[in-house]
């Protein structure tokens, strides 16, 4: 199945956030973050229930070599990514976002 993936506008921001603060950091690693990013989401389209379940009908990734995680939900052949959260912070913050969705 093909699958399109749509990232929600919570998740737009917190994808920029993350880039420009490793941009900031060191001049390409933003870029790189960026490209781990386009690679947890291939892994996701690939096979998108093979990732934890947190919650009913919400998954989460790992992204590669950064502390960063995914979470995506799968409504027939879309995937919607929901938030990409550094792996420190507070549970309570994916808790509020998927009452907003």
């Amino acid at each position: 199945m093909d699958f399109e993936i749509i990232i929600k506008p919570d998740a737009e921001v917190d994808l920029d956030e993350a880039v420009l603060w490793y941009e900031t950091e060191l001049g390409g690693l933003g870029i790189r973050f960026y490209n781990c990013f386009e690679n947890a989401l291939d892994r996701i389209v690939k096979n998108p229930n093979a990732f934890i379940e947190i919650s009913p009908e919400i998954r989460r990734i790992i992204i590669k070599q950064f502390p960063y995680k995914v979470f995506y939900s799968v409504s027939g052949n879309k995937i919607f990514v929901i938030g990409v959260m550094h792996a420190k912070r507070s549970s309570r913050f994916i808790k509020r976002r998927l009452e907003r969705i």
